[in-house]
């Protein structure tokens, strides 16, 4: 027994995890160097969690318990996958850089000290406290992220990239700070709405099942014991109820087509009677022609003094004819007279289907009740403890992969023209050395296995930059922003935009600067529901249209800005397909979902 008990808890497990092969990122030194007119001045790079130029960046407490992780080798192997690699491919425009005249809104930067939420059991709501050329927009608590989806020993709730595609939600889970180490967790937007988990009142079940099975924490290994008891011991019943409701559903099926059959078959009968009332129609005219010729024959021979026998024998004729009538008239009464073999047929087809389908709806209330009473055996083993039905509903919708590397993990990204994620390691910023390539991986984001990797460098005059956010358009366009400008334009953004495809790799600056009045550059994104790419900051979000990016012709009006008072890390923003918000929140880790599409 004890060894089936562990081998159910092992096959429990093993259904969350998904092998992923490992990507070979190649992260070489920091380099300076000389800054022009049309150069980003990236001397103070954008900061990453855990960065030492930033000692209160918010990250939780490090030490052995976080940083175990930086041991754990890459499992997304790239070895034979289709490479496309490219030198250079920043092209510049050689144009002067603007900033584009916009209104700046309200806000105070969140650098660090972010406010922590403890509490789950109320969701949070948050109102944007000033906006630009845009209406406000509040989020709500949809749910609140555990500890760790994964089995890492050095987790502690750490989510950056967040995307939404095929119905579901994609997050990178951070496997501790500094160890650019971590996981991609994917979750069946439809399937915990099934579950009843995507209920308003259900914001925390996410956080709890799994906190509660935590095998790094005595409570949760006592718990994942229990868990094994309960999945032997209830093994039985759960079968037993999948067979009966397989009998169900086809007996469902079976009375389905009884009442069908019900239903259609009194249409044979009025067919029949139909043809029989038509040819008794004819029979009763026919009839009642005979009549009248006979009658005015009879007219005829009266005036002309025939023989009596004559005229007695029409009279005869006519008699037998009203008597024939009188006959066929009383037909029209009883149909099933008229239509005998259609009626016998119709009767006995509704008797046998009604037959079927009331001894078909006793068995299933038979069915039912013994489902019942399995479901009251498998509650009463599981202590009357929800947990342990959640935890393995919940364990069948989750695709997680093993601890890989994934740099920051804020570039996960989605491409709607290929239903590809792409995962960048961006763990260096800045400027980087001459031998750094920016390396991109495609994954199908169906199976999660690679497709393509894309290697590059982005050199500007001898300044070399690192990826740090990424997005696609519906055309497969790509875009990535930089949280600064030329040196002599402080508090601007630089996007880019280009293309990233088995043809080659490009991206150009966009020389209207957006003014940056935030702090971080979170993490850049797109909104399929209004063709607009969305910039992310702490307590900030600003969005322009995708046309007048590639365009380069972004004007004042067109620049959306959103501010909020959280003082919380925003860590990736994505939208489902009516262009709701899905804003990822630190500490803790929680997904908020806007009450309204986003403008």
């Amino acid at each position: 027994m004890k060894k089936l008990r562990n081998l159910f808890l092992l096959l429990t497990i093993i259904a969350m995890l998904i092998s992923l092969p490992s990507i070979d990122f190649g992260i070489k030194a920091f380099a300076d160097a000389k800054s022009s007119s049309n150069i980003i001045d990236d001397k103070n790079p954008e900061a990453i969690d855990g960065d030492s130029t930033k000692p209160n960046e918010g990250t939780q407490k490090t030490g052995d318990k976080f940083n175990d992780n930086k041991t754990i080798s890459d499992s997304i192997n790239t070895d034979g996958i289709p490479t496309t690699t490219s030198d250079n491919a920043y092209v510049d425009n050689k144009t002067k850089y603007h900033i584009i005249d916009s209104k700046i809104p309200k806000i105070t930067p969140t650098w660090g000290n972010y406010t922590r939420v403890r509490n789950m059991d109320v969701p949070n709501n948050y109102t944007s406290i000033d906006s630009i050329n845009t209406g406000s927009t509040t989020f709500r608590t949809k749910w609140f992220l555990p500890e760790g989806f994964h089995v890492s020993p050095g987790e502690h709730g750490n989510y950056q990239g967040g995307i939404i595609a095929n119905n579901s939600i994609y997050f990178v889970e951070s496997a501790g700070t500094n160890t650019n180490k971590g996981a991609i967790v994917k979750i069946g937007l439809d399937s915990l709405g099934k579950l009843g988990i995507d209920a308003s009142t259900q914001h925390n079940i996410l956080a709890k099942v799994f906190n509660f099975f935590n095998k790094n924490s005595a409570y949760g290994s006592d718990h994942n014991k229990k868990l094994s008891d309960f999945i032997v011991n209830t093994n039985a019943y759960r079968k037993n109820n999948i067979t009966i409701q397989k009998k169900i559903a086809n007996m469902k099926k079976a009375i389905k087509n009884a009442k069908l059959k019900v239903k259609t078959n009194p249409k044979n009968f009025n067919n029949a009677t139909k043809q029989a009332k038509k040819k008794l129609a004819k029979t009763i005219n026919t009839n009642r022609k005979a009549v009248k010729k006979l009658n005015k024959n009879l007219k005829n021979l009266k005036k002309k003094h025939a023989k009596a026998r004559t005229i007695n024998k029409i009279k005869k004729q006519i008699t037998n004819l009203n008597k024939t009538y009188r006959k066929l008239n009383a037909k029209k009464r009883y149909m099933s007279k008229l239509t005998p073999k259609a009626f016998k047929n119709s009767n006995r087809v509704k008797k046998a289907q009604v037959k079927l389908i009331n001894k078909g709806k006793k068995k299933i209330r038979a069915w039912n009740a013994k489902v019942n009473h399995n479901n009251r055996e498998i509650n009463r083993i599981g202590q009357r403890n929800d947990l342990f039905r959640k935890y393995f509903g919940l364990s069948k919708l989750l695709t997680i992969s093993p601890v890989t590397n994934i740099g920051h993990g804020q570039t996960l990204s989605y491409n709607p023209s290929n239903n590809h994620v792409y995962l960048a390691q961006d763990d260096k910023l800045g400027i980087v050395g001459n031998d750094f390539y920016n390396q991109v991986t495609e994954i199908d984001a169906e199976n999660m296995k690679p497709v393509h990797v894309y290697r590059f460098k982005l050199n500007n005059k001898g300044h070399y930059y690192a990826l740090h956010t990424l997005t696609f358009d519906n055309d497969g366009n790509a875009y990535f922003g930089v949280g600064s400008g030329p040196k002599k334009m402080k508090n601007t953004y630089t996007l880019f935009h280009g293309t990233m495809n088995k043809s080659g790799i490009q991206f150009t600056p966009v020389k209207g600067l957006i003014k940056w009045p935030g702090s971080f550059n979170q993490g850049v994104t797109y909104n399929r529901n209004n063709n607009r790419l969305y910039l992310l900051s702490n307590d900030m979000i600003v969005s322009i249209p995708v046309n007048e990016v590639k365009d380069d012709n972004i004007q004042p009006q067109d620049v959306h800005y959103t501010t909020f008072g959280t003082k919380r890390e925003f860590e990736s923003l994505s939208f489902d397909s009516n262009g709701y918000g899905y804003l990822v929140l630190l500490w803790r880790s929680e997904v908020l979902k806007s009450t309204a599409p986003i403008d």
